[in-house]
């Protein structure tokens, strides 16, 4: 059985305006989680931060996690940065729109979609265990109006150029955005916040798709509020937790830090109720 993860964390951008503060620290704090508490070596820790953290790096990464996945492995990939959401380029979205994460040399016509995310997760090999945790936004209000870095909440969400166009011409985009990789029905998607379907990864993201995700002041520095009070659940817990009690711990520690965000979680019932990061049975 191995143990494998792909962590990734953006800070700098080579977007004007849209850097960040809390992602490269957010890996640190799962890579450090992983290996103290979860059994990972650090030469299985793959890490991607800044400008290491291009598209192609990313699809590198991410396919050769997957594609090595055998039986009884346990693999984890995070994400910590920027997200938004482009136009459907292919009619396989009912509300119109491609959610996508934010490689540091983001081209908004060349996106990092959910539809090569979705592809490459279907292809996980029976019994193998990949736990997504996506510490960003894929919804948002419209607006270019840029927080100064010392703000104490910044959003993980970039206004797409499509976003822009529609804002600053009175017209609304069609169709909703939502979060990303869902395969629950659309009616269903942003309104629960877990989702019972038959995907093979177990998915944590930061908010509902009508909400951002922080990154903000805490604590004396600065961390995703998602990835922080997720570590914070687990090592304050004296027992394993399954990942409805993960994320119940985690929605109730946002709560008390006063922020907006409630996370979602997704997946296989039976794989709800395992324990976070166990190896399938």
């Amino acid at each position: 059985m191995a143990k494998k993860a792909v962590l990734i964390g953006i800070n700098r951008y080579r977007v004007p305006g849209a850097n960040l503060r809390g992602c490269v620290p957010d890996v640190n704090n799962m890579s450090n989680l992983l290996q103290q508490l979860y059994g990972f070596d650090a030469t299985d820790i793959h890490v991607l931060t800044d400008f290491d953290a291009t598209k192609k790096a990313m699809e590198e990464a991410i396919t050769a996690l997957i594609r090595g996945g055998e039986r009884g492995d346990v693999l984890m990939v995070h994400y910590s940065g920027h997200g938004s959401n482009v136009p459907d380029n292919n009619g396989d979205e009912p509300d119109n729109r491609d959610e996508i994460l934010c490689p540091t040399d983001l081209d908004w016509y060349d996106p990092l979609r959910d539809d090569w995310l979705r592809g490459v997760f279907d292809g996980l090999r029976d019994g193998v265990n990949l736990t997504v945790i996506t510490d960003s936004c894929h919804s948002g209000t419209v607006t270019r109006a840029i927080e100064p870095p010392d703000a104490p909440i910044i959003a993980r969400y970039l206004p797409s150029p499509w976003d822009l166009t529609a804002a600053e011409s009175g017209r609304d985009l069609t169709g909703t955005t939502r979060g990303t990789l869902h395969k629950a029905p659309p009616s269903e998607r942003g309104h629960d916040i877990v989702a019972v379907d038959d995907m093979p990864e177990v998915l944590i993201t930061g908010c509902r798709a009508n909400q951002t995700s922080a990154d903000a002041a805490i604590d004396g520095g600065f961390a995703g509020a998602l990835t922080h009070s997720l570590v914070e659940a687990i090592t304050e817990s004296t027992k394993p937790l399954s990942y409805r009690e993960l994320h119940d711990k985690t929605c109730a520690k946002l709560k008390r830090g006063r922020f907006d965000q409630v996370p979602q979680l997704e997946g296989n019932k039976a794989r709800l109720d395992q324990l976070f990061l166990s190896p399938l049975d």
